[in-house]
């Protein structure tokens, strides 16, 4: 698993819309959280899709384009915090910061 934000596609999810891992390293999924918007950078607001929590990384998928979907180690997670103030962004998110060599 590299570091910094990776496109993550060709997922697959079972009847009930859960993310099926792939992985042998004990990988668990911890919590699913539909219709999660996420902007990357200055690039406009991606179509609404799911967040997945794993015991490792954070995934998040589209629901429009189910080949698109990014995926961050934890380890890589350098900074992380609720905003709400709306004259930074139009509504509350979560702020983060992804390290990336």
């Amino acid at each position: 698993m590299g570091l910094g934000l990776l496109h993550f596609d060709g997922h697959v999810v079972d009847d009930d819309g859960r993310l099926l891992l792939e992985s042998d390293d004990g990988e668990e999924l911890m919590h699913v959280e539909p219709g999660i918007a996420i902007a990357l950078g200055s690039r406009p607001m991606e179509s609404l899709g799911t967040l997945y929590v794993t015991s490792r990384r954070v995934i998040w998928l589209s629901d429009a384009d189910k080949g698109k979907g990014y995926a961050v180690d934890f380890l890589s997670l350098s900074l992380h915090a609720v905003s709400r103030d709306l004259e930074t962004y139009p509504f509350p998110c979560i702020y983060t910061q992804v390290f990336d060599l």
